[in-house]
């Protein structure tokens, strides 16, 4: 069954130049792989935020609130980079005035967001596979 969801994106009041930790984008970008959708949902359980990723960006609703964006990473630039350790690049741009507040914790409720993904993705692989094995014959 397909979701179809809509966000509201304002005018941006703030964006500069950040960096993603490669760990995160990594981690991030291979399980939106592995969903084999266009995007995926994200909760964010202690600020009660749904974070939404797709290839271009990140962007981070109120989950409580209305469907307009507080915040986004967008233009994310990771050819920037000389290792798959560096930290990959990218733009905040801030749409709603309390995104200057949220934005101080949201890469690490993202983190552990992802964190917990990665583990039910795990758990789900486990719970699919099968191995097979030799009975002792009855002689």
């Amino acid at each position: 069954m397909e979701t179809i969801e809509s966000f509201e994106r304002g005018t941006a009041l703030h964006h500069e130049p950040r960096q993603l930790p490669a760990s995160l984008y990594n981690r991030a970008h291979l399980l939106l792989a592995h969903a084999e959708r266009e995007c995926l949902f994200i909760p964010l359980r202690r600020i009660q935020y749904l974070a939404v990723m797709d290839r271009e960006e990140v962007i981070f609703v109120d989950g409580v609130g209305d469907r307009r964006i507080e915040l986004a990473w967008r233009h994310f630039h990771p050819q920037a980079r000389g290792a798959l350790t560096d930290a990959v690049p990218y733009t905040l741009e801030i749409y709603r005035p309390r995104g200057f507040e949220t934005i101080k914790h949201l890469q690490a409720d993202f983190f552990e967001a992802i964190y917990q993904l990665e583990q039910r993705e795990k758990h789900s692989r486990r719970a699919g596979s099968a191995e097979v094995r030799t009975l002792p014959s009855r002689n």
